[in-house]
């Protein structure tokens, strides 16, 4: 059985096929093919291998000089070859994956208008829909016919020929994709409507989610645990097996992945037959701060202050700006001054230049930077003091969080795997050594670069147990729907009866819903807690469009309550508002793959549930 695992970040993404049967896992390339792109647009960069392919898309008149068929029914250029046509018009998105956590994308029959709709840099709206459309199409470049010679954007993996590859990828089991721990149902739905738009398996319950420390973690089981695989690079007669003995390791281990968005952390005790390994066995963290935010922090530490006025007001930038704090999460100010950077080009300027810089200070001492005619000399010693500094004592802050909350001792963790660009700081490593120093660091990898995380999402079926079942059995949504479902059929009751956590539990058993597993979810329903991202939440507020800001939906489900409260642990049932959501959900759910309708029978591997 394969099953692929996709590894969709903010900058970029990756893919590894697993070949369940011998445990032999393909890392995916993509190649562009100079054949196929019109001469105008063509860089150095066309028919390179790229591991990781850039999170880009680019749709409108200049698309059909690229695709000669493209991948949805509207023409999108995806990757590398979507960078060429920034400047042209059309629709040009990157670092999007944030925007997919807020709601779900809904056709509004009132306006003719698919909502929520956003407003991006440079007075730009579009919906919510056509950014998930983005994903489809990054997602069906992972589609057979792209291991055809001719395709513009072709795929092959390393150790396959291309015909087996387009075989394996026609006949997938599941697709694994990975999620930062606290992001929740909408953004897992979101992302599991675009694989099945782009039609890489056929069923919702053939796509699986992980934390993305967990596949960290997994990436790592097979990759330093020298008995546990033996790894070739692909071609004739390699063996690969998997051991089910966790020997070779002692103690805790920890997991740290720096994302462009999010650090994710686990720790976990492993036990002493891995294929008892657990999803309750990890113990997870996540902090909104990572590449993108130390990117950002460059500019407004290093760069900004050896700024002139007049340099400043190219920016739009005035006197009463409020800067981030560097290394921390600061949302509203961040948002605020990353839209004036995405607002100009000169900003968008700094940015590329910011990124650059983080990975060039790690070899030398100084660098001077040019931006057009301007030029700054910054320091390594100043990166490291002002950006770098503030995002070790922050992170040595959350994990102090993690081991307070589990019980862990820092003494006691003897491995830490670390994964992420934004590791490789010295000061990093050096934190690291002083803070646990009975832990071996392990950051090291014969796998391609950027395929890491990927690598631990295709080896989920190899440790069925660790994926959260009863998450993904009974999502927010699905148990929510099970609700007015249940209330819906007792409207001959009597309009002011209460009801108690008991009786409501047992109404929710006759209708065969496991309430054993999902008990704290139900009284978090009950209490008034929605799914986040039903409605979009007011910390996305400068994301959203004016007319979307005013959505009335939106409004009447933020402040009523679909049960009210009476009492400790009894309830009134809203029955107005109850209908209302009713209403809302239908059409929410009105064009999607997934309708919440039963509980998701899930197969991976030999487990099913």
């Amino acid at each position: 059985m394969n099953y692929l695992g996709i590894d969709f970040g903010t900058t970029g993404v990756s893919a590894v096929l697993l070949n369940q049967s011998t445990g032999q896992h393909y890392p995916i390339y993509w190649q562009n093919d100079l054949g196929k792109v019109n001469s105008q647009i063509a860089t150095r960069s066309s028919g390179e291998a790229m591991f990781r392919l850039p999170t880009i898309t680019y749709s409108g008149p200049a698309a059909n000089q690229v695709w000669i068929e493209p991948p949805v029914s509207s023409s999108v250029v995806v990757g590398s070859l979507a960078s060429t046509l920034a400047k042209e018009p059309g629709i040009y998105l990157q670092n999007f994956k944030p925007y997919l956590k807020m709601a779900i994308p809904y056709y509004c029959q009132d306006r003719h208008e698919w909502e929520p709709s956003l407003q991006l840099a440079g007075e730009q709206s579009l919906s919510l829909y056509w950014v998930r459309r983005a994903l489809q199409a990054i997602l069906a470049t992972l589609t057979p016919q792209n291991t055809l010679p001719n395709s513009a954007l072709q795929v092959g993996a390393v150790g396959l020929e291309s015909e087996a590859l387009a075989t394996a990828l026609a006949q997938l089991e599941g697709v694994v994709l990975g999620c930062p721990a606290n992001w929740g149902d909408t953004y897992q739905i979101n992302l599991r409507e675009a694989v099945l738009e782009s039609k890489l398996v056929k069923e919702p319950r053939q796509v699986f989610f992980i934390e993305d420390a967990i596949a960290t973690f997994l990436a790592g089981l097979s990759e330093f645990r020298g008995d546990a695989f033996k790894r070739g690079r692909g071609g004739e007669g390699e063996v690969f097996s998997t051991s089910s003995s966790s020997d070779s390791w002692s103690g805790s281990t920890l997991g740290i992945n720096v994302g462009a968005i999010t650090t994710e952390l686990a720790i976990v005790n492993l036990p002493d037959n891995l294929q008892a390994l657990t999803h309750e066995d990890f113990k997870l963290w996540s902090w909104a701060y990572g590449g993108y935010g130390i990117d950002q922090d460059i500019v407004w530490q290093l760069i900004y202050p050896q700024m002139s006025v007049e340099q400043q007001r190219q920016l739009g930038i005035s006197s009463e700006l409020e800067l981030p704090l560097p290394g921390q999460t600061d949302q509203p100010n961040r948002d605020r001054t990353l839209s004036l950077l995405h607002g100009s080009a000169v900003g968008q300027a700094l940015l590329k230049a910011a990124a650059y810089l983080k990975v060039i200070l790690q070899h030398k001492e100084e660098f001077t930077l040019n931006v057009g005619v301007e030029c700054w000399t910054i320091k390594r010693r100043d990166l490291e003091a002002k950006v770098i500094f503030p995002f070790v004592e922050q992170l040595n802050q959350e994990l102090n969080a993690l081991l307070i909350k589990t019980g862990f001792s820092q003494q006691g963790i003897r491995q830490v795997i670390c994964q992420g660009g934004s590791t490789a700081f010295p000061t990093l490593n050096r934190w690291l050594e002083q803070k646990l120093p009975n832990a071996t660091l392990m950051n090291k990898s014969e796998l391609p670069d950027g395929t890491w995380v990927a690598a631990g999402l295709a080896n989920l079926p190899l440790y069925p147990h660790v994926l959260n079942y009863s998450q993904q059995q009974y999502s927010d949504y699905f148990l929510l729907l099970e609700l007015l479902r249940t209330f819906a059929n007792t409207k001959g009751d009597f309009p002011l009866h209460v009801y108690s956590i008991k009786e409501i539990m047992q109404k929710l058993e006759r209708q065969g819903l496991n309430t054993t597993a999902c008990s704290d979810r139900l009284i978090s329903l009950l209490d008034g807690n929605l799914p986040p991202g039903l409605v979009p939440s007011i910390d996305y507020g400068s994301w959203l469009s004016p007319v979307s800001q005013e959505n009335l939906h939106y409004s009447r489900l933020s402040t009523g309550k679909i049960f009210e409260r009476e009492g400790d642990g009894f309830y009134r049932p809203n029955r107005e508002q109850q209908e209302y959501l009713r209403q809302y959900l239908d059409s929410l759910l009105y064009s999607t793959f997934q309708t919440f309708e039963e509980p998701l029978i899930l197969n991976l591997g030999d487990k099913v549930v």
